[in-house]
């Protein structure tokens, strides 16, 4: 499989997946970029309370992007596997079949948060000072998730036929338009976190009606027409079997951070404040994982499709080592240079120890949550989206919760309620390598037994007839 002039499925695997990644890297850039520039013009323009406010919402946000990758993900596996096989009628039902389900979910989301916004703040003992704030910003925001959902569907669809030109460039024009509304709304008119939501929302429609439109337009086997969204229930299921799994991963495990926020709410704004700086300016070093990520799953995906299981083998020691040495690097950097990243942030004193007590821990063990990353997104990849999310539910969000209350009530303390990041992390870990050595053989094609279904009750490899 060829993509972007790249062949996936051969010539040397590790700088094919860097390649490959790269565009990648740089959307979940611009991504990020998003609530990073919320966050700091409003530390800027606003004060500890909004900023606060601000990053009070971040651990609600994550779930709603979170169920929005997830079930884009799921497309985008099955469209990489039919876009491979050559199954253009698959093809059609993919597209159109994504975009009913981005409809569905959008609209869902944005109701229901809506409407339920005040009560889980208040549930997450949002401190009385920001809880307007954060009550005002997260209403408004959730009037942009069906553009999020949408958006992610149709950059899902691009990524698994191997464009990832375009949505960069979707997405670079929004966060363009994101920052100079930002600084419009904020610094200019003082709207405050009302203006800052408001950037996002106008600018993420923005986005979104750029990728339908780049795909309504296109001469392409993938073509979007309007007027034939709706679902195809073969297709439906199938990209539900990764999607759903992926989604409610992102979803439970934002739960779970959903609770450990409303321990770190518990010891005021300034904390809110510094542990959201330090989210923010850690999530670069996200970005580089959950690129190299994708790439990943696209790289066993088309490899999976055209039968190459011996790639499949060598990707996943290539990504593992690649993954690890730029993740350690970039964290080093960071580590370097928190002091100034978080004056950027709010230069208030008590704001800046918090960030950067923050960034100490939680970048000193992110190559660890970035090998689990590479070996969930092996699993998706090959269709096996079963165990990540067991894992990920089990090893992350049930060890979080377990964690706060046992060990925090005997060691009461800030620093244990970060640790539970990196606990999980290392336990997720572990929970990987050991399923890996037991099911290794099967998983990477070793002996007839990879031909036999998997966990999930389907064939390894792709179906090379019409869906």
């Amino acid at each position: 499989m060829r993509v972007r002039n790249i062949s996936l499925t051969e010539g040397v695997i590790w700088k094919q997946i860097l390649v490959f990644a790269l565009p990648l890297l740089l959307i979940n850039l611009m991504q990020q970029l998003y609530s990073v520039a919320d966050l700091i013009i409003v530390g800027n323009f606003s004060g500890v309370d909004a900023m606060a406010g601000v990053g009070a919402t971040a651990s609600i946000i994550n779930m709603v992007i979170g169920l929005a990758i997830g079930l884009s993900t799921g497309i985008a596996v099955v469209t990489v596997q039919v876009n491979s096989s050559e199954d253009y009628d698959g093809l059609y039902k993919v597209v159109h079949t994504g975009y009913a389900l981005a409809l569905a979910s959008g609209l869902l989301l944005t109701a229901a948060g809506y409407f339920l916004s005040p009560a889980l703040l208040q549930v997450m003992n949002t401190p009385p000072e920001i809880l307007p704030y954060s009550t005002t910003y997260l209403r408004i925001y959730f009037l942009g998730a069906l553009p999020v959902t949408l958006y992610n569907m149709g950059a899902g669809v691009l990524r698994g036929v191997g464009d990832t030109r375009h949505p960069f460039i979707f997405l670079s024009l929004g966060v363009l338009l994101n920052i100079g509304l930002d600084l419009l709304f904020v610094g200019l008119f003082n709207w405050g976190v009302s203006g800052a939501a408001w950037a996002f929302v106008i600018a993420q429609s923005i986005t979104a009606l750029m990728v339908t439109f780049s795909l309504a337009t296109s001469m392409t086997p993938f073509r979007l027409f309007l007027r034939d969204i709706s679902f195809h229930s073969a297709v439906l299921f199938r990209s539900l079997r990764v999607g759903i799994p992926a989604g409610l991963q992102a979803f439970i495990v934002a739960l779970s951070n959903v609770f450990v926020q409303s321990f770190i709410n518990r010891f005021g704004k300034h904390a809110v404040a510094g542990f959201s700086a330090a989210s923010r300016s850690d999530s670069f070093v996200f970005v580089l994982i959950s690129g190299l990520a994708l790439a990943v799953m696209t790289f066993m995906g088309a490899n999976l499709g055209a039968g190459r299981h011996d790639r499949i083998r060598k990707g996943l020691g290539h990504s593992l080592l690649l993954m690890f040495v730029l993740v350690t690097s970039l964290s080093g950097l960071f580590l370097l240079l928190r002091k100034q990243i978080a004056a950027a942030f709010n230069p208030d004193p008590l704001v800046m120890e918090y960030t950067t007590h923050i960034m100490l821990i939680l970048l000193s063990f992110y190559w660890v949550f970035a090998l689990t990353e590479v070996m969930g997104a092996t699993l998706r990849g090959m269709g096996h989206a079963i165990f990540p999310m067991v894992a990920s539910l089990v090893c992350m969000a049930g060890v979080r919760v377990v964690w706060m209350y046992v060990v925090l009530p005997v060691w009461q303390s800030f620093d244990v309620i970060v640790m539970a990041y990196p606990v999980s992390w290392t336990v997720l870990l572990v929970a990987y390598v050991i399923y890996f050595k037991w099911k290794g053989r099967k998983l990477l094609g070793l002996g007839d037994e990879a031909e036999e279904d998997d966990e999930d009750g389907y064939q390894d490899e792709a179906p090379s007839g019409p869906i």
